[in-house]
């Protein structure tokens, strides 16, 4: 056990954990700005159009997201890699321009061949009609390729900021904008899809212009004359196996349904897995600059700081997810009626099994992020493919016999084996384990006040808006778990820093409540 008093961590700790603190911040403001987005497009897409039109915009958003993660062929990650570990200047522009120009032929090779193939893909579900989406949507494929590159490469030098501002933001507000267009004038599902290209045009536009000025600062000219050349290559092979990959884990449930069922049953399986995607909302801002950070850290062979922004990192994502995941959970029927009106209740099921695993997926931790950051990538490859192997093996089992509640059963066990598999080989390897007492006791503390009482609201058959004081309960118990267990640890203090950069002042009775529930070690790190 470490000391009891309120000794605050070393100047050199604090900068590790506000590293982690300030890029989860940033991009969890950016993502739940995205969520917030896209919930209001999709809840008038869903008001505004059949439930048929609904499923058939998820298959083409599935699809157009998977070819966007093929053609960017791993260099978004091996580039946010290499940059993060590297320091001489002439090798960081030599990682630019390289893969930028990759990328960007890539990118148009992609969106060719997309059009061109639009009707045969077409074919595969089932639904001629389809072909006309898909080719709209095939110029999405290359913006995407470009917009996750340009992101990636300020990713690499640990800011979040411009992924968050244009990808973030400004492309889902501009859809926003362009669906409240064609619901309120009539038009056709046409301008939807029309809308979704435009803004990915208009957002990719902005960050290229960004890029253009910001990138120069970050690698100035002068070099240093090392010979040494970075191994982006082999590392992006590997990258690209593992995205592509990871993206079957995540969508190929979502495929196989719409092979096997109609579009309506894609829509309500779209809907429960809209709402349990808000789940790893956190976990996704985190493990986006954790990748860069454990890169630096594995540089400099700081382990031990590896382990504590690891295990702070985690529970920041369980502090804001475990809310969301007793409302989705104990609250289904009134959760999905609230979003996306009383027709969506019969995904009921589905929710609850989707909720159950992107929860135990965030506790995890961010497990594959810091796997690519210390480049355990043939573990991690190898991570990814069980995963991935599981989900399409269980789709085509128990899609057929469950259809909605099967589809969710394979993306539950590909989601948990996913980070699962990859945190036994960081425990095995380098010690890292997130399941300790500054984790489970504020976690067992939340779980055993408001589980009896959502069990109790959900019985009196609520009225749907009756989850949002729900969340908001859940979240004060949340925080409250911190103090009364004790387990407020020096990387908190972070956490309040980023707190009160949003707030634009500072909350000195927040620095006294974290203080006076603090648990620290000689080194700065948390207790056990």
């Amino acid at each position: 056990m470490g000391s009891k008093s309120a000794v605050p961590p070393s100047d050199g700790d604090l900068r590790e954990f506000l590293a982690v603190g300030r890029g989860t911040s940033v991009l969890i403001v950016g993502t739940l700005v995205l969520f917030g987005a896209s919930f209001l497009s999709r809840v008038l897409i869903v008001r505004g159009y059949s439930l048929a039109v609904w499923g058939d915009f998820n298959l083409g958003i599935a699809l157009t997201g998977l070819l966007s993660l093929l053609a960017l062929l791993g260099l978004d990650q091996a580039a946010a890699r290499s940059l993060s570990f590297e320091r001489d200047p002439a090798i960081r522009r030599s990682i630019v321009r390289s893969t930028v120009a990759v990328a960007t032929a890539s990118g148009v090779i992609a969106s060719v061949a997309t059009y061109v193939l639009a009707g045969p893909i077409a074919q595969l579900f089932h639904d001629p009609g389809l072909a006309g989406i898909f080719q709209i949507f095939s110029v999405t494929v290359g913006f995407g390729v470009m917009s996750l590159m340009l992101a990636a490469l300020f990713q690499g030098f640990e800011d979040a900021a411009p992924n968050a501002a244009f990808n973030q933001i400004l492309n889902p507000v501009l859809f926003v904008g362009a669906v409240a267009l064609a619901v309120g004038f009539h038009w056709g599902f046409t301008w939807v899809v029309v809308g979704y290209a435009v803004a990915e045009g208009v957002a990719l536009a902005a960050l290229s212009a960004y890029a253009l000025v910001r990138l120069p600062e970050r690698i100035p000219r002068a070099a240093t004359g090392n010979p040494h050349r970075p191994r982006i290559w082999p590392l992006a092979v590997s990258f690209w196996g593992v995205g592509s990959l990871a993206f079957i884990t995540a969508f190929a449930d979502t495929l196989i349904l719409g092979a096997y069922r109609p579009a309506a049953d894609v829509g309500f399986y779209s809907a429960a897995m809209t709402l349990a995607r808000v789940l790893l909302v956190a976990n996704g801002a985190l493990t986006y600059i954790y990748l860069p950070v454990a890169a630096r850290l594995a540089r400099s062979g700081n382990l031990e700081m590896l382990r504590a922004t690891y295990l702070t990192g985690t529970r920041w994502s369980l502090l804001l997810v475990t809310p969301g995941f007793l409302v989705f959970t104990l609250l289904p029927g009134p959760s999905l009626t609230a979003v996306f009106g009383p027709a969506y209740g019969g995904s009921t099921g589905a929710l609850q099994i989707l909720g159950v695993a992107a929860f135990a997926s965030v506790v995890v931790g961010p497990a594959n992020a810091c796997q690519a950051g210390l480049g355990e990538v043939r573990t991690l490859l190898g991570a990814t493919a069980a995963a991935s192997a599981a989900n399409v093996a269980l789709s085509f089992t128990l899609i057929p016999l469950l259809g909605v509640l099967g589809a969710a059963i394979a993306w539950g066990v590909a989601r948990g084996m996913y980070p699962g598999l990859g945190l036994i080989v960081l425990h095995r390897r380098y010690g890292v384990m997130p399941f300790q007492r500054t984790l489970l006791r504020p976690l067992a503390f939340t779980l055993g006040v408001c589980t009896p009482v959502f069990l109790a609201i959900g019985r009196m058959n609520p009225p749907p808006w009756a989850v949002f004081p729900a969340a908001a309960f859940g979240c004060a118990v949340a925080v409250l778990a911190l103090v009364v267990t004790r387990s407020v640890v020096p990387g908190d203090l972070a956490f309040a820093r980023g707190v009160e950069a949003l707030a634009g002042r500072p909350l000195p009775a927040l620095h006294r409540l974290l203080r006076g529930g603090i648990r620290v070690t000689p080194a700065g790190g948390a207790t056990p």
